[in-house]
């Protein structure tokens, strides 16, 4: 009786994993780095969280020496030389989006800073498009996306006097993608690649600027792990504080991340990252194009879904492997000859009718049912026990 109450408990466990119906966007990449896809026809889906910012930015020596009584001016040069300074803010900075799928490869998304610490932060839209074949889940993909990004930032770098914020920024994006789980169901790494022509919209005045970005995501059912990187290429142009630069590109600018995504309740999807610049990590303090380190968390829901056709196949993949790992361990721990040969219920249960559908049917069938039903007290008692067990292990596993 005890190998069958393992083989019960291992059975309803795995089963209720396969059985959640999940709210999941194929346009789901990871933070800074886009996925190919697209949401589908008419979905809704809003972001909002926080994250880290240190704010760095040039202070011009006559604005520095203005701000001293003339009096002590000539200590205040000797003091802290006559060279430029910067500026240096420490902030935590909310941040809210949302897309709607305008076609089957066609999304128009927005995301917007509504305090940057200072004063209304800056908004992007960003219309995204890719091929066809969008709604079946690709091993390969590759988008496109036109942005335009309103800044808030004053313009202190051109010559000249300082210009007023709210200045439209547009660029563009491109995007490729690999899904490896198309191949092999039992590893689902998904690969990502963007290229952008835009990095930092507070620094299009001072740099030329391209950035290349790539992620490795284990993108599991329930929650998955990644790892990001980013080469940033910065060319500065003329400003009030270089007059005359190099013709030449910075060397190039590295921005390391890991991070952590699960589901929560079957429709939010919550998301942490750290990123950091893995070779010069503290020297963002003194240089203002350097990436400081950054902490961001984030969460993203549905207001409008209907599950497409990539993401069901997603699901039914991750169905048929739980059903494989269910008769494997069937396998490993057959029930004892007494207990096939008891004639009181049902021979064995059929696996192929565990799937997502019964969730959702509110008559489903009770897969227990007839597997424990009997007339003695002391089987009805170990049925008991048994439900008892399944529901504390699917407490501790959400």
């Amino acid at each position: 009786m005890s190998k069958i109450r393992s083989a019960l408990v291992s059975l309803g466990l795995l089963a209720q994993c396969v059985m959640a119906a999940q709210m999941r966007s194929r346009a789901e990449g990871v933070p800074g780095v886009l996925a190919s896809n697209t949401v589908g026809l008419g979905d809704i889906w809003v972001t909002g969280g926080v994250s880290s910012y240190f704010r760095i930015r040039p202070v011009a020596n006559d604005v520095l020496a203005g701000s001293v009584d003339s009096v002590y001016r000539n200590d205040f040069r000797q003091l802290y030389g006559s060279g430029n300074k910067l500026q240096r803010d420490l902030l935590l900075v909310p941040n809210i989006g949302a897309a709607i799928g305008l076609a089957n490869f066609l999304h128009l998304e927005v995301e917007s800073v509504p305090w940057d610490g200072e004063k209304l932060g800056a908004t992007t839209a960003r219309l995204k498009f890719t091929l066809p074949g969008n709604d079946n889940l690709r091993v390969f993909g590759v988008g496109a996306s036109l942005n335009a990004t309103l800044s808030t930032e004053e313009d202190i770098y051109s010559k000249g006097e300082t210009t007023p914020g709210f200045d439209p920024l547009l660029y563009f994006s491109l995007m490729a993608d690999v899904d490896w789980i198309k191949v092999s169901p039992s590893l689902p790494v998904k690969v990502y690649v963007n290229y952008s022509s835009l990095d930092d919209y507070r620094l299009v005045h001072a740099y030329t600027q391209h950035q290349v970005r790539f992620a490795a995501e284990y993108k599991g059912y329930r929650k998955g792990y990644y790892l990001r990187g980013s080469a940033l290429f910065y060319k500065p142009l003329a400003t009030r504080f270089n007059p005359d630069p190099d013709q030449e590109y910075l060397p190039t600018l590295f921005e390391l991340g890991v991070g952590y995504r699960a589901v929560f309740g079957e429709r939010f999807t919550f998301t942490a990252d750290l990123g950091f610049d893995p070779i010069h990590p503290v020297s963002f303090y003194s240089q203002e194009v350097r990436k400081p380190p950054k902490i961001e968390i984030g969460i993203e829901a549905p207001l409008v879904y209907n599950e497409t056709r990539a993401e069901a196949i997603r699901a039914l993949i991750f169905n048929e492997e739980q059903r494989k790992r269910i008769r494997q361990l069937a396998a490993r721990n057959p029930a004892p000859k007494s207990a096939q040969k008891d004639s009181s219920g049902p021979t064995g249960l059929k696996l192929d009718e565990i799937s997502l559908e019964e969730r959702k049917n509110p008559h489903s069938k009770d897969i227990l049912k007839g597997v424990l039903d009997d007339t003695e007290g002391e089987v009805t008692e170990k049925r008991k026990q048994i439900r008892g067990e399944l529901k504390q292990i699917e407490e501790l596993l959400e």
